[in-house]
């Protein structure tokens, strides 16, 4: 700035409001610094105007799994907000590992983000630490789960019990009766979906039974070992809620590696509506919600708190978006 200034006999604070898009500075002067600036090649430094402004205009995200389109989605959503606002991203994964996810979130503190969206791994690990961002001003939303309940924070969730309770609403009304739930992981939205799974067998008066309910994970591979578990139950099961839609295309992988057809022998709904899940062998009857929206609502929750002058703390928010039905050939809709 001072050699710009020094060759247009302008002040350093001229060339600074020019830079900082000032509406103080004339036109003539303000196309003179510019065509300068562009002839230099000048860059801003961005290191040392965050330490004058004493923000980087940087967002954290961390998420469960970087191949899931489920959360590929949200962060489109989450970063068509943030650039459009002059934020920039930084990408992490923690690959559904508490560990990874505490050394990311220790990454992305040093590295000074105004504010992080957090997809958590487990349902208790790591909550100190997140208290300690939230206590140094640093913004946190949680997307998707909702787990840490001592950490005070703005949410962006599904109604996960309805989650549940529509995906095996629906089998009944199918006709079937004898109706298991593969699980997810600990965190809280899995249990949600498993007590909406035991709402809706209690409505429709159909007896759930213990074996019905087997541990899988978020995971292809979890649900095909669940439900080869399943499968050797006497009388077999027919028809399968999996906590989301990657372990529900597991779960009719194993199906078919068994000789049997979905869903003429067995029907199954997952949860998430997964890209490409409609071009399935068998396509995948779902539960959706739109994960744009959730992407969009996370980050307008964070910038503004960040961008917030209010000097009475801002309460933490809840964002809910509404979960709804997609019928396609796996559960015998169609």
């Amino acid at each position: 700035m001072k050699r710009i200034a020094g060759e247009l006999g302008v002040s350093i604070t001229t060339v600074s409001k020019v830079l900082n898009n000032r509406d103080d500075i004339g036109h003539a002067t303000r196309a003179r610094v510019l065509a300068k600036v562009a002839e230099l090649g000048y860059q801003p430094n961005a290191v040392a105007r965050s330490l004058t402004l004493r923000r980087t205009h940087t967002l954290g995200v961390v998420i469960p799994d970087l191949m899931h389109s489920f959360f590929v989605e949200i962060v489109a959503g989450l970063e068509s907000v943030a650039s459009a606002r002059g934020y920039g991203i930084l990408l992490c994964s923690s690959s559904e590992d508490p560990g990874k996810e505490r050394q990311e979130l220790d990454m992305l503190r040093q590295r000074q983000v105004d504010g992080v969206v957090l997809g958590s791994a487990s349902a208790s690990g790591n909550t100190d630490l997140l208290q300690q961002l939230t206590s140094l001003g640093i913004g946190l939303v949680m997307i998707d789960r909702d787990d840490h309940p001592d950490v005070h924070c703005d949410r962006v969730v599904t109604d996960d019990r309805e989650v549940g309770r529509i995906a095996t609403a629906h089998l009944i009304a199918q006709g079937r009766r004898a109706i298991a739930h593969i699980t997810g992981t600990t965190v809280k939205h899995a249990k949600r979906r498993a007590d909406g799974y035991r709402a809706a067998l209690a409505d429709a008066r159909v007896k759930e039974k213990a074996d019905w309910m087997v541990r899988g994970g978020f995971k292809e591979a979890d649900g095909y070992r669940a439900m080869t578990r399943l499968l050797s139950l006497k009388p077999r099961v027919d028809a399968v809620f999996a906590a989301n839609d990657p372990s529900a295309i597991g779960a009719m992988k194993a199906v078919w590696d068994a000789g049997l057809r979905v869903p003429e022998d067995i029907a199954v709904v997952g949860a998430g509506d997964i890209a490409l899940g409609d071009m399935l062998r068998v396509p995948l009857t779902t539960i959706s919600w739109s994960r744009e929206d959730q992407g969009k609502a996370a980050a307008d929750l964070l910038l503004d708190r960040i961008e917030s002058n209010q000097t009475t703390p801002i309460a933490p928010r809840r964002v809910v978006i509404p979960p709804q039905l997609v019928v396609r050939q796996s559960s015998g809709g169609q």
